[in-house]
């Protein structure tokens, strides 16, 4: 979600001063987080501590920090200002009468859209990341726009990270939710302005990710459309991050010194809960932290990050680690040891934990020449192996303090 609040950034200089090219300084004096940075990140709060997803907990923690963070750049749409701030103001829409309650007020505005990064990048399935994109949404946008604007976002982002490409994105987006992105930047260019409505941001968003070459084209292409423009670039950095898997470093470091810390604390907990933050080619860092143990479950990885399954000497991948390994991660069939695609296979299959560790050894040596990489390493041997933690974690002693090697907090805990 950091690349949702790249665009926030970049954009906020733009959003009342439309320009219509891509040559233009990245960030300038005046470039900094505005309400839809502060929204994501209470959207990304509102799921680390909500396994609910409940309404009730998206409002405290949308109106904590809005109240904590009173003063954002550009400052929020007048309805969700009220919301906000005066929800006794908030007509509702059914019964055109006031309301003392917070209450969806049928909105289609880009809002919704805007924040829903983080929703993106949580879950395992296309089919629950729509779901909670909903809720997300109708919170306030409970208009069929508003609702589809976040679900198209968040499929996005959650098909990005997880290796779908352009064509795949754009053809389930447009089948899904109907959208028009056969059109191109240069044909929208001349003639697009400001537009708060989801339905005439969204597919803009995209297009423009869809026509980018690499994390930063995509936001000067966004930038590059004019309209809202903070918003227009949040929602295309969002899916370019998912996709590039890339954010270059000098990137990172403004953002460092922009971003509140809780803000920060936060985007780092969403990116170790679900593994897939966006990393510098150079660093393998995002906001300064990596995870801390190897998680349980690796659905996609960075460019330079390899997965360490165990495997048979046969090289026969059809089950547990193995089996994504050759299903995501390149591992070749018929290959049973070393480096393969962003794999790493470690043999366990043909004897007791003795036979095991000469192929540790040569993983651990294996890694400490190949600094450039960085090696999640899965409970080899601790599943169709039939060995225990305890047996295979004094394995893997010497790779404990290596700065490129990750391993299971089963492992750790007993080193």
């Amino acid at each position: 979600m950091i690349g949702a609040i790249v665009g926030d950034i970049v954009g906020s200089v733009y959003e009342f001063h439309n320009i219509k090219h891509t040559d233009f300084p990245f960030f300038s004096v005046g470039s900094d987080f505005t309400d839809d940075t502060i929204m994501s990140i209470a959207v990304a709060d509102w799921l680390l501590k909500d396994d609910a997803h409940s309404l009730k907990g998206l409002e405290k923690s949308m109106v904590y920090f809005a109240e904590t963070y009173p003063c954002p750049k550009g400052g929020y749409g007048g309805g969700f200002r009220r919301w906000l701030f005066s929800p006794e103001q908030v007509y509702d829409y059914k019964t055109k009468q006031r309301t003392s309650v917070r209450r969806p007020y049928n909105s289609w505005g880009n809002g919704s859209a805007m924040r829903v990064s983080a929703v993106g990048w949580m879950f395992d399935t296309l089919e629950e990341t729509e779901q909670v994109a909903a809720i997300s949404a109708s919170i306030t946008h409970n208009h069929p726009e508003g609702i589809k604007g976040a679900q198209a976002t968040a499929a996005a982002i959650f098909m990005a990270r997880t290796g779908a490409s352009k064509s795949e994105i754009k053809s389930y987006i447009t089948r899904t939710y109907g959208y028009d992105l056969e059109r191109t930047c240069d044909e929208i260019r001349p003639t697009y302005q400001f537009e708060e409505s989801c339905q005439k941001t969204v597919p803009e968003a995209i297009i423009a990710f869809l026509e980018s070459t690499d994390f930063e084209h995509a936001i000067r292409l966004a930038v590059s459309l004019g309209g809202d423009c903070d918003t227009l670039t949040c929602i295309t950095a969002g899916i370019a991050e998912a996709f590039y898997k890339e954010i270059p470093q000098w990137i990172i470091d403004k953002l460092n010194k922009l971003l509140p810390s809780s803000f920060k604390e936060i985007v780092n907990q969403i990116h170790k809960r679900n593994l897939f933050a966006a990393c510098t080619g150079e660093s393998k860092k995002h906001l300064g932290e990596h995870p801390a143990f190897t998680p349980e479950k690796i659905l996609s990885l960075r460019p330079g990050e390899v997965f360490v399954f165990g495997s048979n000497l046969q090289g026969q991948h059809g089950g547990g680690a193995a089996r994504v390994a050759h299903e995501r991660f390149g591992a070749v069939w018929g290959q049973g040891v070393g480096l393969q695609g962003q794999s790493y296979a470690i043999p366990t299959m043909q004897g007791g934990v003795e036979t095991i560790k000469p192929y540790v050894d040569e993983f651990i040596e294996f890694a400490k020449t190949h600094t450039d990489l960085f090696f999640y390493v899965t409970r080899i041997g601790c599943g169709i192996a039939g060995f225990t933690d305890a047996e295979i974690a004094p394995l893997f002693a010497e790779a404990k303090d290596l700065p490129n090697v990750c391993l299971p907090q089963e492992f750790v805990e007993l080193l």
